[in-house]
C-alpha cells in the first residue's frame, strides 16, 4: 500500500512585492494542515473512509538557479528587464498544496510467488498486484475540491503545470507498507501483535511491512515505535526458551 497524494499549484497575488526576507526555514511540510473531516464523516457526509493531510511549500525561501527557468515559465514577459521586474513582484506569492492520504487494502492488491521469474540464485521472485480503489479516488477530488476552495478564499488563482494531477502513481508518495500484515490469527494475517510469523516462530518482522494499512501521516516513527516494542518481546521470549 501506498499513501496517496493529489497536488496543486497557485498563485496569490496578496504576495506579491512582498519584502525580502528568509524564509528558509519553513521548506516542505513545516506548513501541516492535519485532517479535520472526523466529525463529516461520523455523520456519512463523505463518499470516502480515513483522511489525509495537506503540506504546502512555497515562500521567498533562497532561489537556486535550476529553479529559475521552471518560475520564468509561469511569467507573462518574455525576456530581460521586463521578465527580471515580473519574477522580482511575483517570487514568494506561489505555494503548491500537496495532499496525503491513507489507502486502506483492497482485493486487487496483494503479492504472490512468481510462477516465471527466478533471481540469480534460482529462488522465485514476488510478483505484485497494485491499484487505486475507488476509496482513494474518490479522496483525492475532495483533496482537490478542498485545494481550490483554498486558492480561491484566498483571493489566489491555480497555475496549470504538469504537477497538478488528480491522484499519484503508485509507489511515488514512496510511504509503501503492508504486504506481510499483523493481525489477530493466521487466517487473517501473516504475523501476530509483536511481529512474530504464526508460521515460523523464531521469524520476526520489524518493518512497515506489518502495517494493515497505510495511514496519511509518514509511517517512519511508527516503524520505530513497533520495532521497539517488538524486541523487547522478542528478548523476553528468548530468555524464556520459547523461541
Amino acid at each position: 500500500m501506498d499513501s496517496v497524494m493529489g497536488d496543486l499549484f497557485g498563485q496569490f497575488p496578496a504576495l506579491e512585492n512582498m519584502p525580502p526576507r528568509n524564509d528558509d526555514g519553513i521548506s516542505v511540510g513545516h506548513i501541516y494542515v492535519p485532517w479535520w473531516g472526523y466529525g463529516q464523516q461520523a455523520r456519512k457526509e463523505f463518499d470516502f473512509p480515513r483522511g489525509y493531510h495537506i503540506e504546502l511549500s512555497g515562500g521567498r525561501t533562497m532561489p537556486g538557479v535550476h529553479g529559475m527557468p521552471d518560475f520564468a515559465e509561469y511569467c507573462d514577459a518574455p525576456f530581460g528587464t521586463e521578465l527580471r521586474d515580473e519574477i522580482r513582484r511575483k517570487y514568494g506569492s506561489y505555494y503548491g498544496f500537496s495532499g496525503f492520504g491513507e489507502m486502506i487494502p483492497n482485493d486487487q492488491s496483494f503479492c504472490e510467488i512468481d510462477d516465471h521469474v527466478k533471481d540469480k540464485w534460482g529462488i522465485p521472485v514476488l510478483r505484485f498486484h497494485w491499484k487505486w480503489s475507488e476509496h482513494e479516488i474518490r479522496q483525492a477530488k475532495h483533496m482537490r475540491k478542498t485545494f481550490l476552495e483554498f486558492v480561491d478564499r484566498l483571493g489566489g488563482k491555480v497555475v496549470p503545470t504538469k504537477h497538478n494531477r488528480l491522484i499519484s502513481e503508485g509507489g511515488e508518495a514512496i510511504h509503501e507498507v503492508g504486504t506481510l500484515r499483523m493481525g489477530t490469527s493466521a487466517k487473517n494475517s501473516v504475523v501476530n501483535q509483536f511481529g512474530q510469523s504464526w508460521s515460523v516462530k523464531n521469524l520476526f518482522v520489524m518493518d512497515g511491512g506489518i502495517f494493515s494499512t497505510s495511514a496519511d501521516k509518514n509511517p517512519t516513527l511508527t516503524i520505530l515505535a513497533l520495532s521497539w516494542r517488538n524486541s523487547a518481546y522478542l528478548a523476553e521470549e528468548a530468555k524464556k526458551g520459547n523461541i
